[in-house]
């Protein structure tokens, strides 16, 4: 069985194009009558037309006619793929891709995942001939992405998959090429970073390594409260204490001794959080160390708020923003949000922070 969708294919491809009806007659040659009947599906165009509006929309003809062929041979042959490359059967894999790509020269699913064997089959046998192979077909899947359902895959991660390989391949500057033409809200720096510090672009690694830094720090945070807001039971509660030392450790140490900086009222955040869970479990003295912590980190940094990244470990120079955080507006009032949002711990926890409110804060020395 087949599906046909050659009138809407050739009108959807001509407005992508920004085309009129007029522009596309007059590129392929043929009258203003003849792309409207086509595009009504009145009448199809003759096979050289049909190879011509392929290469002006820059598509197969297949994608152009909207054949969809109904055939189950496709999913069994990736599936049988996929498991000879995780066998590491890579020698019958490999007859396995070939006749996938002879079969289905144009589809994006075939092409794709023939990259991705020939990908792993390079890196484990060292193999420079297949990886080489994988480049081309992950640029051919490329050209074919349109297809593409899998909202896994997408044009950056192929482009990452060429770059790493080219890294691989020890092209490391045709490989940051590529990473840098995708690296959308800097995904790519801590590859890039890595891939310049092999070269003699030190102080450019750097920072990319820095603000790969940043974001490592901010995505472990997101991380640690993401498993303490999912934690159920005292079991997976206490990994999660475990965690959040492990986190608080890195936190402190990312800073530069006896600075104050945004870390500090982050440390806060941390404190807080793990008295919250030691209250949950019973263990109230260390529920009281790990909030007075919280409350010693909060009066440090509300003494002298700095949320500039200068004053952190590696920091080299680039003008990069201030950190932003919705804990609270004071690393203090973000404690009290907290104890304010969890009353199964509140109870314990509250009377010792009223008290301690009214202790002496904490001010930097003169």
């Amino acid at each position: 069985m087949m599906e046909w969708r050659l009138a809407e294919q050739i009108r959807s491809y001509r407005l992508e194009k920004g085309m009129t009806q007029e522009k596309l007659a007059e590129a392929v040659g043929v009258t203003v009558g003849a792309v409207s009947k086509w595009e009504s599906g009145a009448s199809v165009p003759e096979l050289p037309a049909l190879v011509e509006l392929a290469c002006l929309f820059g598509t197969s003809v297949d994608a152009l006619i909207g054949y969809q062929a109904q055939d189950y041979a496709l999913p069994v042959s990736l599936r049988r793929l996929r498991a000879l490359r995780d066998a590491r059967s890579f020698a019958e894999g490999e007859q396995e891709a070939r006749r996938l790509l002879r079969n289905y020269p144009n589809s994006f699913e075939a092409v794709y995942y023939a990259a991705n064997f020939y990908n792993c089959f390079g890196l484990v046998k060292s193999d420079s001939e297949r990886l080489r192979r994988s480049i081309e077909l992950y640029e051919r899947s490329l050209t074919l992405i349109a297809q593409n359902t899998d909202e896994e895959i997408g044009e950056m991660s192929i482009r990452r998959s060429i770059a790493d390989t080219r890294i691989l391949l020890g092209e490391r500057e045709e490989g940051v090429r590529e990473l840098k033409r995708c690296n959308d809200s800097g995904v790519h720096d801590l590859i890039i970073g890595a891939t310049l510090a092999l070269t003699e672009q030190k102080d450019e690694a750097k920072r990319y390594l820095f603000r790969a830094l940043l974001s490592l720090g901010a995505d472990l945070v997101r991380l640690v409260f993401g498993y303490a807001n999912a934690a159920v039971g005292r079991e997976e509660m206490e990994q999660v204490l475990e965690l959040l030392d492990s986190t608080t450790a890195f936190t402190v140490r990312l800073a530069q001794p006896g600075q104050i900086s945004f870390l500090t009222k982050l440390e806060t955040s941390l404190c807080a959080v793990s008295a919250h869970l030691y209250a949950v479990l019973g263990r109230k003295a260390e529920a009281e160390a790990s909030l007075r912590r919280a409350w010693e980190a909060a009066s440090r940094f509300d003494a002298a708020p700095n949320y500039s990244v200068t004053s952190l470990r590696f920091y080299c120079g680039d003008p990069l923003p201030a950190a932003f955080d919705d804990f609270g507006e004071t690393a203090m009032q973000g404690v009290e949000k907290l104890l304010d949002e969890n009353p199964d711990s509140a109870e314990l926890l509250r009377p010792l922070w009223e008290e301690w409110k009214h202790e002496k804060a904490w001010r930097p020395a003169p």
